[in-house]
């Protein structure tokens, strides 16, 4: 991930001791004790803290969780770079990794493991997990996870796969090394197929001119990957031209989605449906792109696909050939997270006679100065109902330009005044980055295609209802507070955010500060479980599991609301 700094690490270190007297200062304002006896912030609305854990003071990046053959809920933790002592361990310094927590009580979270990148100077942000029953070479019973190494050769960078069945110790079983520029991967479990970012780290004429394309491997076997090909928009591959396009950041697949098998909203053929795409988020915080690909037609015919070009030094032809739909960004905003929510049909659309049904990705344009200084930057709504002009399913046109299609709806935008309604003021002055980093990515999470949820640094963690994606509206927000572990002077910096099957909501801080786990209460849990507006808020009844509310996901299942009445 890119970072730049606004201040030189000179001025930081002589505003530390300030720092961190005001910090304490605010730390004693915005703190206070809920009547469970957990310390809560005081700047929240429809949402509040149920555990936390410190993460052993690491810098921390993508959560993610996943439930264990024997039930228990456990929840992964990437970082960026660094050391710190393990108090697991006895104290050891280890290089930050990836950090196990067993979470199955989200009010008791207990850190269990960490794994320290192999050598000084890597960082492993991104974890994904799979359950060896699902993948085809897997072993029944045990659980894998697949992490990135980004670095240079003598840091081993690419990506490894761990058996993690027994938490209290992993062991690597599985690795491809060679690759550059890695991040964050997505691994589809019932193949194996995981789209990581990077490319080969070899000379030219196959070394690719964008570092941070995308590599394609089958990891269905954990123990044996084997490479696929490498993929880029056109302009990144070793025989590209003009500038060099902007690095990717993460991929999505649907293959998985709990409507894979649904047409899209305007699917014209058999191939267009949820589970046939991949949706990319090129350019991080600047010159970004949405790319949109055919599954299919990315993976050769031993995968069920079509495609069977060179797999290292692919024609511009190769490349065009799966996208079904792109979108340029401006050049002061950039593409971090691209999450598809499908299916949406708002009620404010139900008088018209066309297009009342949206299929829309929630692009989020990484912040990346402290300070504010830089551009602003946002979470999009972008309609790709439309993916492209090639054909003309009714109410369309074959066009000149065969990818118009997407378009910017609305923004997910928070004035950074607001927190001048807090003692700590606002946003922009808070010492870290303010502005969107990355929203939730799990299909299954019980809020999905209604809710959705923002890690904005300084801002905390924002709820939005998307229901009417042109006009989405913020529902509530969880903004933390610095503690001892926090490094100084940036201070807390929520960084990323996960919600699980179960509702709960995981948030980590860039800067120290831990993994806090939230619920929703309130209008906003309402809205997100899809219950009447006007429903009581059965989070006070403080039963414990009496008198549960039943609601429906959006899957058309049928579920007891037995999660987030933590009080």
């Amino acid at each position: 991930m890119l970072t730049s700094r606004s201040r030189s690490a000179a001025t930081k270190g002589a505003l530390a001791s300030a720092a961190l007297a005001v910090a304490a200062t605010m730390t004693a304002e915005v703190m206070a004790r809920d009547d469970r006896g957990t310390s809560q912030s005081g700047e929240q609305k429809n949402m509040r803290r149920v555990g936390h854990v410190d993460l052993q003071g690491r810098p921390s990046y993508q959560p993610n969780v996943i439930v264990y053959p024997d039930g228990r809920t456990i929840a992964f933790a990437g970082t960026h770079g660094g050391s710190k002592p393990n108090p697991l361990k006895g104290g050891v310094i280890e290089q930050n990794g990836t950090m196990i927590i067993d979470v199955s009580d989200p009010d008791r979270p207990v850190e269990k493991f960490h794994i320290p990148v192999p050598v000084a100077g890597g960082q492993a942000q991104m974890a994904r997990m799979c359950l060896g029953s699902d993948l085809p070479g897997g072993t029944p019973g045990h659980v894998y996870l697949m992490r990135n190494i980004q670095g240079n050769a003598a840091q081993q960078s690419g990506y490894e796969a761990w058996d993690v069945t027994n938490v209290t110790n992993p062991t690597l079983v599985g690795a491809m090394r060679g690759i550059r520029n890695t991040h964050k991967l997505w691994w589809e479990c019932k193949t194996g197929i995981a789209y990581m970012p990077g490319s080969r780290d070899v000379p030219a004429p196959n070394r690719w001119r964008t570092g941070q394309s995308m590599v394609v491997a089958d990891w269905s076997n954990p123990a044996t990957p084997q490479y696929i090909r490498t993929f880029g928009v056109v302009g990144a591959q070793p025989d590209g031209t003009g500038a060099a396009p902007n690095s990717l950041h993460g991929p999505i697949s649907t293959f998985e989605h709990p409507q894979a098998s649904q047409s899209l909203a305007r699917g014209a053929g058999a191939d267009d449906v949820i589970g046939n795409r991949i949706y990319l988020a090129w350019g991080v915080g600047d010159d970004g792109i949405l790319q949109i690909l055919d599954r299919k037609k990315l993976l050769p015919p031993s995968l069920g696909g079509t495609w069977t070009g060179d797999p290292n030094r692919p024609t511009e032809a190769d490349l065009l050939a799966p996208q079904t739909g792109i979108l340029y960004m401006s050049p002061d905003q950039g593409g971090h997270t691209s999450m598809p929510v499908f299916g949406l049909a708002p009620k404010s659309y139900q008088d018209f006679t066309e297009f009342k049904t949206r299929d829309i990705v929630l692009l989020s344009s990484e912040a990346t100065a402290d300070l504010c200084q830089e551009a602003p930057h946002w979470s999009f709504v972008v309609d790709v109902t439309v993916e492209n002009s090639k054909t003309a399913p009714p109410g369309t046109r074959v066009q000149q330009n065969p990818w118009q299609g997407p378009m910017i709806l609305s923004t997910m935008s928070v004035d950074p005044r607001a927190g001048e309604k807090f003692p700590r003021g606002n946003y922009c002055k808070r010492g870290a980055r303010y502005g969107v980093h990355s929203s939730e990515e799990n299909f299954n999470n019980p809020y999905y295609g209604r809710v959705t949820f923002l890690a904005y640094f300084t801002g905390g963690v924002r709820v939005w209802d998307i229901r009417e994606p042109q006009a989405p509206v913020e529902l509530g927000f969880y903004v933390p507070v610095a503690n001892a572990n926090t490094v100084q002077p940036d201070g807390y910096m929520t960084n990323n955010v996960e919600v699980d099957n179960r509702g709960f909501i995981y948030a980590t801080d860039r800067n120290g500060s831990g993994l806090d786990i939230l619920e929703l209460h309130g209008e906003a849990k309402d809205i997100g479980l899809g219950r009447d507006k006007d429903h009581d808020d059965r989070d006070h009844d403080r039963d414990h599991g009496k008198d549960r509310d039943r609601y429906h996901d959006r899957n058309g299942h049928d579920h007891d609301d037995n999660f987030g009445n933590h009080d």
